[in-house]
């Protein structure tokens, strides 16, 4: 049984209008940076990037593709919107706690790699706002309306608690919906073998899989097996799944190029970590198509950005007796182009991870 939601009044509006509920997200206030540019340093950004390969296009062969993989730091910027932004809907009324955000990504030698700004929404508690003598005389709603209409309904229920709306200047524009949660202690990460899962990964199954099977998963918690340092594969093996996803366990930053989030997992290694939220949103919403990229027409022609994953982590560090906030995040925007080794859709992730603190 669904319950009816509290009556929206004109103090509800005047609270709304003088202080928004931005629930979790009131946390993220304030500028966010990387402690370092250390280029060793477990503290620093990761990402990975599929790309089609110079002189490729949708029609021709699968295999090529570049392979980009980089530390940055980074500048994140979270600013408060003053005052509940009301969504009006009849009989429902929402207030959005907006949280607009700015980033600016550079590599470790200062060249902006990437910019985007949007917004959070926290998706306040709805309303139930019945028809009044008052408004059915303005709206023109008699016959069809009399006061007190609508008091109990209808009620709407939405599937999510947080959303994310955001412009990145590639030509791409994304809104997701998700959910938080709070917990005590600190993130949970894999290691061994258990790590080798395709949903964290930067090699997808439709890339070929790095030729691996669920029985024979790579460890990334050990060196490459030795087939990643076979120069002779290109020749010996030109279109196999090992030949073609080589590059990426053979990368300087493995196994961050492999899997990123495992920096993530490595740079908490040692901090005592109280408690943390976890957001989790993502382009599809269960109850419907809600979320979604809406892309330019070249990167919809040739590389479109089709889903986008994003799981963050507000956590509470205790140092020298104090609790510090700490901000670390994943995101995984899958690409599509050309096809994969089965004559399909390939999927290329492209990954982006972070562990930040907030500036002085």
């Amino acid at each position: 049984m669904v319950a009816i939601p509290p009556k929206f009044t004109p103090e509800v509006l005047k609270n709304q209008q003088k202080q928004a509920n931005y629930g979790v997200l009131e946390q993220l206030e304030g500028t966010w940076v990387n402690v370092t540019a250390d280029p060793k340093s477990k503290m620093l950004g990761v990402h990975t990037t599929c790309l089609p390969s110079p002189g490729t296009n949708s029609e021709t062969i699968p295999g090529k593709f570049r392979f980009l993989c980089q530390n940055y730091t980074e500048e994140l910027t979270f600013t408060l919107v003053q005052g509940g932004v009301r969504n009006r809907a009849g009989a429902n009324e929402q207030f959005c706690g907006a949280v607009k955000y700015d980033t600016s990504i550079r590599d470790l030698e200062n060249n902006l790699l990437h910019e985007e700004n949007g917004m959070y929404l926290w998706l306040d508690q709805i309303y139930n706002h019945a028809a009044s003598d008052t408004s059915v005389e303005i709206d023109i709603g008699f016959p069809e309306l009399a006061s007190g209409d609508g008091a109990k309904g209808p009620v709407y229920v939405p599937g999510y608690s947080v959303a994310r709306s955001g412009t990145i200047p590639h030509g791409s524009t994304v809104q997701m919906f998700g959910k938080s949660s709070s917990n005590k202690g600190a993130p949970q990460f894999p290691s061994g073998p258990a790590a080798w899962d395709f949903d964290f990964l930067a090699i997808s199954p439709s890339m070929g899989g790095a030729g691996t099977t669920p029985s024979t998963p790579i460890d990334l918690d050990a060196p490459p097996p030795p087939w990643v340092f076979d120069t002779a594969l290109p020749a010996t093996d030109p279109s196999g799944n090992k030949t073609y996803t080589q590059r990426i366990l053979a990368h300087d930053l493995y196994p961050y190029s492999v899997r990123p989030d495992l920096i993530l997992r490595d740079a908490i290694k040692g901090q005592k970590i109280k408690q943390y939220t976890l957001i989790e949103m993502d382009t599809r919403e269960l109850t419907g198509p809600q979320g979604g990229i809406l892309n330019t027409p070249l990167v919809r022609r040739f590389v479109p950005a089709v889903k986008m994953d994003l799981r963050m982590w507000i956590e509470t560090v205790e140092e020298d007796g104090k609790d510090v906030l700490q901000l670390q995040y994943e995101q995984i925007v899958d690409f599509e182009f050309h096809f994969g080794t089965d004559g399909g859709v390939t999927r290329w992730p492209h990954i982006q991870v972070n562990t930040l603190r907030k500036k002085a």
